[in-house]
This record gives structure tokens, C-alpha cells and sequence, in this order.
């Protein structure tokens, strides 16, 4: 089932024609109408389809930027890496921008939206369907048109002559805006797309979904995280379990109690649960003659990831499922295979088991080196980091440094990269090594950069749990410690924001998620400050690295709209401050 996607373009009715002519043009240039083509369970299961796989799209770094990488990059745990020409979907910590370099994920996630605004609107001509089919796919459209806001409003929803401002907002196919609108606006309708979702999905098991689609269960998890970040200090507030709210499109609020109520019936009644081995989660633990990974091994490591169509992971609540039809032969084509492992790879290298990539996002010393992330024998540090200086890793010496690599530490992450295995003579794979993938999929053509089938978690359950934690739930010291158990230290004994934040740190790293918890916990400036004067190399040239604290400072954290965007709006759309057409490419300090 792996090589049958949800996530296929199908529907060419439902492309945005008009990125390149017009402002968010919604025209329908294809013989397919909406009068005509939302007729029967089939065509909304294809219209469905074309709104994940503008998500997917979106989430490709060859399309402009990744929500996922660019978090990496702009948090304390990693830095940009890559060749020195690696410029495209790049983010240095604040130390470069060009302000158009992030169009395509703009166009994407409003290609998205727009595909689920008419889904929405027209979802009533569909026949012959059951009821509990209907509130499906109606509650993942409106999930899916949820995370397109959210996602959105965390990279650009920023300030405007220093008012906190949302991005457009369209929830009408037929009537497109470049106006921006309020903060809270978009907040209340992400909401109310999650609160409907909770509401009228049925309480089914992701199993019982095609691959990849979204359950009541991630739309109870994606409501607890746009709480947690729409209260938080990115728009100046200070959470408070005692307090919170959240506005909803219909004048009324979200509660705090009822976001815990929420995260609490994710818990106990999704069928999720907690991997018991930290190293399990990850394809560095794939079981193979062929893997003889030193971590893996002497650990008894069984990767519990992937059975073929979709996987086993226990904790996968929502998932990018990938397949193995990646190429290069369109724009498109790239988004099939994982290219957040593709990026992340090692720049240059050929290693068992960390296979070749583009080198960016290179860890932070401070990961490895500072008690503040890892506790002294926290196990989760060496199933997260990989240290090229350790023989016990068993890269070394094979690993080699310099070439046109920037930023580099000598530390990798080990969750999201290619993992290779040993191959046979006959398979023609560059030094007899190749992706455990192909071992999978013995179909699979052999391409360093488009063999990753690594399914990419956007919601883990142990993020579920501590965010039920930090939420105030009455089982909060169980969750954190069901947590906790990773790191195969003594349970915690009380709840604090200290405890909490510090088990994000260690369990989530590398995630794409820590920057997001920076920002709502207005911790970004102070993090940064202390990865001044780290050691970096760029191009085996040793320097400092000097994060641009005053560029945080001046967009509060967001990013910069696309200046072609803001063009075609006729200047309506209005940039976010401490971004001009002006800035260039990156520019690296001490070279």
C-alpha cells in the first residue's frame, strides 16, 4: 500500500492558476465545475486528496521553504548548515532572508485552503454516501483547512507597524482577499474548524483511514497546540491555565477546561500510547542483517516505523505518509519522497547508517554539551545526536570534514535522515550502501535523493501528553512522567513549567517543534544570545557564530511575506515589519 497515496495530485480543477497572474486568483480554467463534479463519495475522496497534497507540497523545501526546516533553522537546537550556495527555503537564525524566497509555501498553503474552502462549499451536492463517511471527510477538510491557517499564521502572521497581524483570510472560494486580517479572526476560525472536527468526526482509529488522513484524535492534539500557542507571549500574553481562552468564528470562546477535557479523551481514548524504547521511534533502529548500526544493535533496537502502508508507530497521531514514486521530473514530483531527509542529510558523506543528503541544519554543540537540554544519563541524547567524534557511533573515521559545508559542528540529528544499509554487489548502489527503503520496496530505483520513505510525525502522542500537562489536566504528573520514562531516569516527582519545558527539550528535539515553543514562551532572544561565540565551521574554516538577535528583535520572530504576493495585491497586502526588498542573501559571520 506504500505506492498508493492519498497524497497524489489527482484533480488538476482545483490548481491555483492565478499564483502567477493574480493575487490569490481562485479561477477555474479546467472543464470540471463545481456545478458538475462534487457529485458522488469518489469525486469528494479525490477532492479530499487535493487538499493533503497541497500540504505535502508545501512542505517540500524545494517548493520555497518548510515549515519544518525552517523551525530547525530559526530555533537554539540547530543551525542553517548546507553548501554555501544553499540559499532556497533557508533561515539562519536571523542571519539572512531574500523576501521572496518563501513563495511557493505561500502559494501552497493557500492552494490548499482554497481547495478546502470548495470541498466545504459544495460538499452538499455529493449523494449516496453514509453519514459517519460524510462527517469525515467534511471534519479532515476542515481539519486540513485548519492546519493550513496555523501554519500560516506561525511564519507570517506577524507585526504590521508594530500591530500583530494574521495573513488573509478565505473561507469562501469565490470571494479572495489580500487584505489582512486580525489576529484574532483567524485564530477563531481555526477553532472553530478543529472544534467542528472534535465535534462530528467519528471516534474511529487512524488504522481504520487510508494512510496519512487526519482522526478526531489529531484534531483534539491540533486544538491543544493552537491554544497553547495563540495564548502564549508571541502575541504578548502570558499563558494561564486559570484564564485561557480561545475566540471561535460565533462570538462565543474556548476554554481551558474544555482544551484538558479534549487532550484527556485523545489519551485515554484513542488507542495511542507511549513507545516503551526511545530508539524504536526512529529508522536508525531498522532490523536487518544488513544494519549493523553500533547504537541499534548492541541496544536491540527494532524500528516499530513502518510496515509499508503507513506504519505501526504507536505515537504517530498525524503523519505525513511518503511513497516511492519520488523523482525529479516536476515541481511536484519531489513532495512524494521525504525531502525533510533528503535536506538533513549528511552533506558529501558516505557512512553506514547515516546516509547522504544536503547538510542543513546542523546540531548546536549546545545540544550535546549543556546539561540544560540532556540530564546526565538521559538516554534520549544519543538517540537523538549523533557525535562523529564518538567511536561508539562507528562513523569514525570514515566521516570527513569540511568540503562546502557551513556551520558544521560535528553533531547531527538522527530522527529525520536518510538511514543506510548495506547492499548487495549486484545492486549498483554507490559503495555497496543504500536506504533501508529499498529493502522495504525491492522496487524502489536506487537515487540517493529520492529514496526517503520515512513517514514524517507532525503530532507525536508524548507531545500530546505534556501538552496535557502544561495544560493543567488532573493526570498531568502521569502524563509527564509517561513521558519521562524515555530517558530511563527516576520519575519526576512534581509539575512545573520548568520540568515541563525541559522534557520538550530533550523529547522533542529535532522535531520542528521547539522553535514554536520558544516563541510562545518568549524565551527566543535569551536562546540565541547564548549560542554567540559557538565554534562553527564553514567550508573547514574555523569562526564564531553570531546569531542576529536585532533582526529577531525587529519581526518579533515571523517571516517575511512573499515581496511577488504583496506586488500583485496591488500593495494591499502589507509586508511584516523588519523585512525590506532590499535583503540579500546569507551572509555568515567571521567569513
Amino acid at each position: 500500500m506504500k505506492k498508493i497515496i492519498i497524497y497524489f495530485p489527482i484533480l488538476l480543477i482545483f490548481v491555483l492558476s492565478g499564483c502567477s497572474q493574480s493575487f490569490l486568483d481562485t479561477k477555474d480554467l479546467s472543464q470540471k465545475t463545481t456545478a458538475n463534479f462534487y457529485q458522488t463519495p469518489s469525486d469528494a475522496a479525490q477532492a479530499l486528496t487535493g487538499i493533503y497534497s497541497s500540504y505535502v507540497s508545501a512542505m517540500d523545501p524545494n517548493n520555497g521553504g518548510s515549515i519544518f526546516l525552517l523551525s530547525e533553522q530559526m530555533s537554539d537546537e540547530c543551525f542553517s548548515g548546507g553548501g554555501q550556495h544553499d540559499n532556497q527555503g533557508a533561515m539562519d537564525q536571523w542571519q539572512e532572508s531574500k523576501t521572496d524566497q518563501y513563495a511557493g509555501t505561500w502559494k501552497y498553503y493557500y492552494q490548499g485552503i482554497f481547495r478546502a474552502n470548495t470541498l466545504i462549499k459544495y460538499i452538499d451536492q455529493v449523494k449516496g454516501w453514509s453519514k459517519d463517511d460524510r462527517a469525515q471527510t467534511l471534519g479532515e477538510a476542515r481539519f486540513m483547512r485548519a492546519m493550513n491557517y496555523f501554519d500560516l499564521m506561525r511564519l507570517f502572521g506577524g507585526p504590521v507597524s508594530g500591530k500583530m497581524m494574521g495573513v488573509p483570510l478565505i473561507t469562501d472560494p469565490d470571494y479572495p482577499s489580500a487584505k489582512r486580517a486580525s489576529v484574532d479572526s483567524v485564530y477563531a476560525q481555526i477553532a472553530s474548524d478543529l472544534k467542528f472536527a472534535i465535534d462530528s468526526m467519528p471516534a474511529v482509529a487512524y488504522k481504520s483511514l487510508e494512510p496519512g488522513h487526519a482522526t478526531k484524535w489529531a484534531a483534539e492534539a491540533l486544538m491543544a497546540r493552537v491554544f497553547l500557542f495563540y495564548n502564549g507571549q508571541a502575541y504578548g500574553r502570558t499563558y494561564n491555565s486559570s484564564s485561557a481562552t480561545m475566540p471561535l468564528a460565533d462570538g462565543s470562546q474556548v476554554t481551558n477546561a474544555q482544551v484538558v477535557g479534549w487532550v484527556d479523551d485523545c489519551i485515554s481514548s484513542s488507542g495511542y500510547s507511549v513507545e516503551p524504547t526511545f530508539g524504536n521511534l526512529w529508522p536508525y533502529s531498522y532490523k536487518s542483517d544488513n544494519n549493523n548500526y553500533p547504537y541499534a544493535v548492541d541496544n536491540g533496537l527494532d524500528w516499530v516505523g513502518d510496515d509499508g502502508a503507513g506504519g505501526d508507530n504507536p505515537e504517530a497521531v498525524f503523519q505525513i505518509v511518503y511513497s516511492t514514486f519520488g523523482g525529479w521530473n516536476d515541481n511536484q514530483s519531489t513532495s512524494y519522497a521525504n525531502m525533510i531527509n533528503l535536506f538533513q542529510g549528511w552533506r558529501l558523506q558516505g557512512t553506514l547508517p547515516f546516509g547522504y543528503g544536503w547538510g542543513w541544519c546542523t546540531v548546536s554543540p549546545t545540544v550535546f554539551n549543556t546539561n540544560s537540554w540532556f540530564a546526565n544519563g538521559d538516554k534520549r541524547k544519543v538517540g537523538s545526536v549523533c557525535d562523529v567524534s564518538d567511536p561508539n557511533e562507528g562513523v569514525t573515521p570514515s566521516y570527513t570534514w569540511g568540503g562546502d559545508l557551513w556551520e558544521e559542528t560535528g553533531y547531527w540529528q538522527k530522527k529525520y535522515v536518510p538511514i543506510n544499509v548495506e547492499a548487495p554487489a549486484s545492486a549498483g548502489a554507490t559503495g555497496n550502501m543504500w536506504n533501508y527503503s529499498h529493502e522495504l520496496f525491492p522496487d524502489l530505483t536506487y537515487n540517493t535523493q529520492t529514496d526517503n520513505t520515512q513517514n514524517l510525525i507532525l503530532i507525536r502522542f508524548s507531545d500530546v501528553l505534556l501538552m496535557g500537562a502544561e495544560l493543567g489536566s488532573s493526570n498531568a504528573l502521569s502524563y509527564l512522567n509517561q513521558v519521562h520514562a524515555h530517558s530511563g531516569l527516576a520519575d519526576l516527582t512534581e509539575v512545573t513549567l520548568a520540568n515541563i519545558q525541559k522534557e520538550r527539550k530533550a523529547e522533542l528535539a529535532f522535531e520542528g517543534i521547539r522553535y514554536w515553543d520558544e516563541l510562545r514562551w518568549g524565551t527566543v532572544e535569551s536562546d540565541l544570545n547564548a549560542e554567540s561565540g559557538v565554534t562553527i565551521w564553514n567550508a573547514a574554516v574555523q569562526t564564531t557564530y553570531t546569531p542576529n538577535v536585532a533582526r529577531f528583535k525587529a519581526t518579533k520572530g515571523f517571516l517575511p511575506i512573499p515581496e511577488t504576493q504583496i506586488t500583485l495585491s496591488d500593495n494591499e497586502l502589507k509586508q511584516n515589519d523588519g523585512w525590506t526588498a532590499a535583503d540579500g542573501d546569507r551572509v555568515y559571520q567571521g567569513n
